[in-house]
């Protein structure tokens, strides 16, 4: 029986995998995502009001943002981290575009149980496999390479000498990817 790169990548841990996202490694970012994938949209709909979909973009978009900024160092486990990270974004979004006085979910401070469960695995692998086809088809191809040194924790001057363009350029890049994910993921 031969082991499948997606079942060797579900056997590390959530900080060896931002490791392999910051080393440009594509699968371990799909296989953060799948494990996030639920805790996202459950943070989401938490959120009175209609606006799960938006807030689910947000912390899909907050989680690829946390894989860049994580710091071992820090104490915090990866998943600890990454439910703040999503969850503060979350806050963010609801109070900014919120017409409504709303009241915020009362366990946005408690990390949610972000265990695996192997019915959800297929489903989201399916979904993540689509969304990448997405992305590829709605970025230019210096979007795409700007996107993947971001993730991968490259500040915009790095960015900007390794692909040879300005960091006014890279920023720009940035906030289109930015934009274009946003209806990507809609």
């Amino acid at each position: 029986m031969t082991v499948s790169p997606r079942d060797s990548l579900a056997a590390l841990s959530d900080e060896e995998l931002v490791r392999l996202c910051r080393e440009n490694d594509e699968s371990a970012a799909a296989e953060l995502i799948v494990r996030f994938a639920p805790a996202v949209r459950k943070k989401a709909e938490s959120f009175k009001g209609s606006m799960h979909d938006d807030l689910a973009q947000e912390g899909f978009l907050a989680l690829l943002d946390a894989v860049r900024r994580y710091d071992p160092e820090r104490g915090a486990a990866f998943a600890t981290f990454a439910v703040t990270c999503i969850t503060n974004r979350m806050i963010n979004v609801f109070r900014q575009t919120s017409d409504e006085l709303v009241s915020l979910p009362d366990d946005l401070d408690q990390p949610d149980d972000i265990a695996v469960i192997p019915e959800n695995i297929v489903v989201e692998n399916e979904s993540l496999d689509e969304l990448y086809r997405k992305i590829g088809n709605a970025l230019s191809v210096l979007e795409l390479k700007v996107f993947r040194c971001y993730i991968s924790g490259m500040s915009y001057q790095v960015i900007s000498a390794k692909l040879g363009i300005s960091v006014k350029a890279v920023d720009n890049a940035v906030q289109r990817t930015r934009k274009k994910l946003r209806d990507v993921l809609r």
